[in-house]
């Protein structure tokens, strides 16, 4: 990472104001590098195939009935376990991979991880402390769209949504004709519980 921002590549956001552990900025290498890989990108996977791949931009924002119909609403989401001492709030499977040294518990229930928790004896990695429960955490970033909060929203976590949202539109105006590929392109937004150090 120091390099990457001794030679402006990328830095830590907000770095000024303390930072947002996995939120950065791209510096003018950076954004050089990102921009030359999308161009790539585009040449290989679209302008190579242009007669049957499209590529489309997307809202990142999107109503909360597309994440009630995609499942995402309900099924979007990783264990947690809180502290009952400092109260630090940690990726279950990942603790207990860490300090029990079992590995494959990723698709456990909340209740197989809990009892794990307590079998094996793991504690809070900041301060020692005994653990709660484990919960489901969901991963969407949840905003409202307008001024009077009725009208809820998410921001994507893939961009596949759009991609699906839009398919009937695309496949129109590509005269209706199969195979059609879309290629999305964009930024997407999830809410990790233990994000990357940035």
């Amino acid at each position: 990472m120091e390099l990457a921002k001794r030679r402006g590549f990328i830095w830590p956001a907000s770095e000024l104001y303390g930072g947002v552990r996995g939120f950065i900025d791209f510096g003018p290498l950076g954004a050089t590098l990102k921009r030359n890989i999308e161009e790539k990108w585009r040449k290989w996977f679209i302008l190579r195939h242009q007669d049957f791949i499209v590529e489309i931009e997307t809202p990142v924002i999107m109503p909360s009935r597309v994440f009630e119909a995609s499942g995402h609403l309900e099924h979007f989401t990783d264990y947690i376990v809180e502290c009952t001492e400092c109260h630090r709030m940690f990726r279950a499977d990942h603790l207990i991979e860490e300090q029990a040294g079992i590995s494959g518990v990723e698709g456990l229930s909340a209740d197989d991880l809990t009892s794990l928790i307590v079998k094996k004896g793991v504690k809070c990695p900041e301060c020692g402390g005994k653990l709660g429960e484990v919960r489901a955490f969901n991963l969407l970033f949840k905003t409202t769209i307008g001024p009077y909060g009725e009208n809820v929203g998410f921001a994507r976590p893939e961009a596949a949504q759009g991609m699906f949202l839009a398919f009937k539109r695309v496949y129109e105006v590509m005269r209706n004709k199969l195979p059609l590929g879309i290629a999305p392109i964009g930024r997407v937004l999830r809410n990790e519980i233990s994000p990357r150090q940035g």
